[in-house]
């Protein structure tokens, strides 16, 4: 799609300063380095750094529009097409809001949780496939930036859309939940994701649960109805509490009066449920039930986390009209994205689980669930520091190490500070078949995994995106 500069000047609630009302772009950069002509220059101001110091470099990127705060031309830019606003972030997600309302049709699925967003997204529009044109989070648009994004990307030929919603700071997610509008949301877990800037797992779900505040008129919250967390809030389970006795928002709350709230999950309770689950090394097999029947489904990535995350794809495609059967056929071709999870067979006979891109202590668990059920001479895990845990850090750590050295896990093989909590907690346990290596660095562990690795070796890799495990496995690949 592409805006005119008057366009996005008026969705944003600015003005133009100078340039050319009618200059168009489809593409929007909060990067002086990254855009051309049709790129629009986003400047926000930072912590450290504020972007508007490189309006000239943008300018000499190619790109032709700029949104500014100062109310100033750059010297040497004015050519460009100025679009002043008071706020930038502001600006941008009325912008967003903007893009939805002029797409209000669109039926969409927000989708967050502490673990598995991407996966269960992924999933959720791979489910959705049969209705046709499929928008989905692309990259790590997730956030306040991201999310307005993806609404630029609605068009008349969108037939549904799955959109990922991530925070980790109080008040985030009711300001992306205005953003996007969503027609229904979902959540899949509550954890300790972010938990050293919400608090507690109280404040966590409640910071999940705004994503409901701007919820359309006749919309559904899925929740995980496996989750402790989340089953309270479903009126169908047997532990119900109400929301009058669920830390919420106000705003939240007001909207929980009239919202219907499914669940999703093992119980005979749940709305949609998994029944009959068979875990293989390479994926699973189970029965999807719900009000409509039942319905077999084989799905070709490994993990029981996986079958909760395809049954709730499952039950938002019957809520948009596709058939069980449908979905369940369009999931039986999924592939994982890149340090997601995804298998591969490396040179010699080494299994590669790559699920690098982030890490929470639910995430490990799930991760070595999956490491184990691999049929490999040895199982080695080499996982790294999970961050945000604020003061259950230590905790967390150890208690990835104690189930580490629950499982058949052979060797396992720490790096960062943090980690030495697991490595203390996993040799703690004394078995004598598990070996145990705990390294500052990455290039350390590396170095050792190097070493140690056999044909018929299973590997994964996990660790939170700013350890760089990504590295790691390149280095396995091209080893």
């Amino acid at each position: 799609m592409r805006y005119t500069a008057l366009e996005i000047a008026e969705g944003m609630g600015g003005r133009i300063l100078c340039g050319d009302p009618e200059r168009s772009v489809c593409a929007w950069s909060f990067s002086s380095k990254e855009g051309d002509a049709d790129t629009m220059f986003v400047p926000m101001k930072g912590e450290r750094v504020d972007a508007h110091d490189f309006i000239a470099d943008a300018y000499a990127q190619g790109m032709r529009v700029t949104t500014t705060e100062r109310g100033e031309i750059v010297p040497g830019t004015e050519e460009m097409t100025y679009i002043s606003v008071a706020d930038a972030r502001a600006a941008w997600q009325r912008l967003g809001s903007y893009w939805r309302a002029k797409h209000a049709s669109v039926p969409m699925i927000a989708i967050t949780g502490s673990v598995g967003k991407t996966t269960t997204k992924e999933l959720t529009a791979t489910a959705l496939a049969p209705a046709g044109n499929v928008l989905k989070t692309s990259g790590n648009r997730n956030g306040q930036l991201g999310v307005p994004q993806m609404m630029a990307e609605l068009s008349d030929d969108t037939d549904c859309a799955v959109i990922e919603m991530g925070m980790s700071l109080p008040g985030e997610m009711g300001r992306i939940a205005a953003v996007a509008q969503p027609t229904y949301a979902a959540i899949t877990n509550i954890g300790l994701s972010h938990i050293g800037n919400l608090g507690s797992q109280e404040g966590i779900r409640r910071e999940k649960l705004a994503i409901v505040n701007c919820l359309q008129e006749g919309g559904i919250l899925f929740v995980n109805g496996d989750d402790p967390m989340l089953r309270v809030l479903c009126p169908d389970c047997p532990d119900y509490a109400g929301p009058d006795d669920i830390l919420m928002y106000d705003e939240t709350r007001a909207r929980f009066a009239d919202l219907a709230v499914v669940a999703f999950g093992a119980a005979e309770w749940c709305r949609y449920r998994y029944t009959e689950e068979c875990l293989r090394e390479d994926g699973a097999e189970f029965t999807y039930v719900s009000p409509k029947g039942s319905t077999a489904v084989t799905l070709p990535v490994a993990g029981h986390h996986n079958v909760s995350n395809a049954t709730l794809a499952i039950a938002v495609a019957e809520t948009m009209g596709i058939s069980a059967e449908a979905a369940a056929e369009a999931l039986s071709t999924y592939h994982p994205i890149a340090m997601r999870g995804g298998r591969e067979m490396l040179k010699g006979g080494i299994l590669l689980i790559d699920d690098t891109y982030n890490a929470s202590p639910d995430s490990m668990k799930s991760g070595l669930s999956v490491l184990c059920a691999s049929k490999a001479k040895r199982r080695i895990a080499m996982l790294a520091d999970m961050f945000e845990l604020g003061d259950h850090s230590e905790e967390a750590h150890r208690s990835v190490g104690k189930f580490a050295a629950q499982m058949p896990v052979d060797i396992l093989i720490t790096v960062g500070e943090a980690s030495k909590a697991m490595a203390q907690e996993a040799e703690a346990a004394g078995r004598e078949s598990l070996t145990v290596y705990a390294f500052d660095t990455k290039e350390e562990g590396t170095k050792k995994l190097l070493t140690l690795l056999a044909e018929g070796d299973a590997v994964l890799l996990k660790g939170s995106r700013g350890m760089g495990l990504d590295t790691v496995a390149k280095a396995l690949r091209e080893r």
